[in-house]
């Protein structure tokens, strides 16, 4: 048997699931081999790679450096290896000396670039794709990889014209008009944003991400007839955070219940459950019984929504039921446009109990006007960077006199209070919540909430109080364009970004709308 077949049956029993250890021992029988050749070694190498299986590449490109010790070549690709098994500072150092070895190799500098990347040293790994693009200017690749990096820096306008490059150089290149859409999109350039997407797809019909970012483009923009279906390509998105739901059971269209159970099962964030829960109420008024699968920290709130039958936790074993649906694909169940969008608020609300708690909690202080605030987010949020603020950027706030500012962040971010110069402006609650039905009984007491694009937020426009969302310039697609109001939520306003990446004057503008608001309540 040569090792080219071994490594077919080895690659065949790692792809079949309870042969992994048959694999992993005919891989270490492989990489025994008395083969002196690095040649052998690179191609069974680069083989494993285009099949998928890197750790395997790893180890046959690690025989071949080992073999010729003073090639870049084989240096280069064991660095792109390290870096795509989680082996990043191997991988650097593997592309450092495929680089000290050839220094006009424009494949090490851009794998260099790659692994830099991966370690979030984004600044050099620019300067890595640059040095790329300086050997090679023809190197497409290098230059939408610099794109990339240069978009994760806020460096927007560089990042398209790189992706643009790369299209002139590789007509072709399905990820590069990707890219290329998403960042236009970030510009608010919805309408080339989609054509680039649909080129990418035009391109690689497998591109599954293209469509779904399409849909929250048309979505964005109030185009919910041709969003909401194409929203439905998150299931086929490698990139999707919530895993798909395999059930035996069909999915709702949106037909009538006659009598059966539909189960409704969240996904995404709290804040898109937040929002989404209002349709479980619509969804009873088909004529069945509604079960909702919903993280923990959100039953309690949840269970004050109406024609809810059972909630769930998720994990938790499921009862019976004979339709399912996940909570984002109920507005396509009910053909939801912006019109129909379903308005009515509260429709959920505060416990009794935890309310009188909060009451007293701020009866402490005697402002007239209570101001609950929340300045930052998860940050495992895709769009985290975009909507989150550091709190010193909310002190401009803080002056105006006759305001309770309390806290509502209960993880992230409460350190900041502290770090405020001076005598800390801002009540911090986080000992005394829990979970969303703390918070809820907490907004429920207050005049106002001020907050970034959060659950809270949403958790205070379905309460139906007064809330003020401070919105980045390319927002989520739920808070649209343009608008100061919410079609969602009646009692929020929106105070939005006029330029990418500038706080400053959406802050000056609340503090303005504050200071009115305290002088009507005298």
């Amino acid at each position: 048997m040569t090792i080219a077949e071994a490594f077919e049956i080895a690659f065949a029993a790692h792809r079949q699931p309870g042969r992994e250890a048959e694999a992993a021992e005919m891989l270490r029988q492989i990489l025994a081999a008395d083969v002196g050749d690095a040649d052998v070694w690179h191609q069974l190498g680069m083989t494993a790679h285009q099949a998928g299986w890197n750790e395997a590449a790893v180890g046959f490109f690690s025989r071949a450096v080992a073999i010729a010790p003073k090639s870049a070549v084989l240096f280069s690709n064991l660095g792109n290896m390290l870096a795509a098994v989680g082996r990043m500072e191997e991988g650097v150092a593997a592309c450092k000396r495929a680089i000290k070895l050839q220094p006009d190799y424009a494949e090490a500098h851009n794998n260099l670039g790659i692994a830099l990347g991966k370690l979030d040293r984004n600044a050099q790994a620019v300067e890595a794709f640059r040095k790329a693009v300086k050997l090679r200017e023809t190197y497409a690749d290098a230059h939408s990889n610099m794109g990339n990096t240069l978009a994760l820096l806020g460096r927007l306008e560089e990042a398209i014209a790189a992706y643009q490059r790369a299209l002139e150089l590789k007509p072709d290149y399905a990820n590069a008009s990707f890219n290329l859409g998403f960042a236009l999109g970030q510009f608010g350039r919805y309408g080339e944003a989609r054509a680039a997407c649909r080129r990418a797809v035009e391109l690689d019909p497998a591109h599954t991400l293209a469509d779904f970012t399409r849909a929250l483009y048309h979505l964005v923009e109030g185009q919910f007839e041709e969003g909401l279906p194409l929203y439905e390509a998150r299931w086929e998105t490698p990139e999707f955070t919530s895993p798909r739901r395999n059930f035996s059971q069909p999915m709702w269209d949106g037909s009538p219940l006659n009598g059966r159970t539909l189960l409704i099962h969240a996904e995404q964030g709290f804040g898109d459950s937040i929002q989404f829960i209002r349709y479980a109420m619509l969804a009873a008024g088909r004529g069945g019984q509604v079960i909702v699968e919903a993280p923990a920290p959100l039953l309690e709130v949840f269970s004050t929504g109406e024609g809810i039958g059972q909630l769930v936790p998720q994990g938790e074993a499921l009862p019976h039921f004979d339709l399912h649906i996940p909570m984002m694909s109920l507005p396509l169940a009910f053909g939801t446009t912006l019109q129909t969008i379903p308005q009515s608020v509260p429709y959920l609300s505060a416990n009794a109990p935890r309310c009188a708690f909060w009451r007293e909690w701020l009866a402490k202080n005697d402002a007239p006007l209570k101001v609950g605030l929340v300045w930052a987010g998860r940050p495992t949020h895709t769009g985290d960077r975009q909507r989150s603020m550091h709190l010193r950027q909310w002190l401009p706030i803080f002056r105006v006199q006759g305001v309770d500012f309390v806290s509502l962040q209960f993880d992230r971010g409460i350190e900041q209070i502290a770090q405020l110069p001076g005598r800390q402006p801002i009540c911090d609650a986080s000992a005394d919540i829990h979970d969303f039905a703390d918070t809820a009984a907490l907004i429920s007491q207050l005049d106002l909430v001020i907050a970034v694009d959060t659950a809270v937020a949403h958790l205070a426009g379905a309460l139906g109080k007064p809330v003020w969302v401070l919105v980045p310039f390319a927002p989520d697609w739920r808070w649209m364009l343009q608008r100061e109001d919410s079609p969602w939520y009646p009692t929020m306003r929106l105070f939005r970004q006029q330029r990418v990446g500038e706080w400053d004057p959406v802050i000056a503008k609340v503090r303005g709308e504050l200071q009115a608001l305290v002088h009507s309540r005298y």
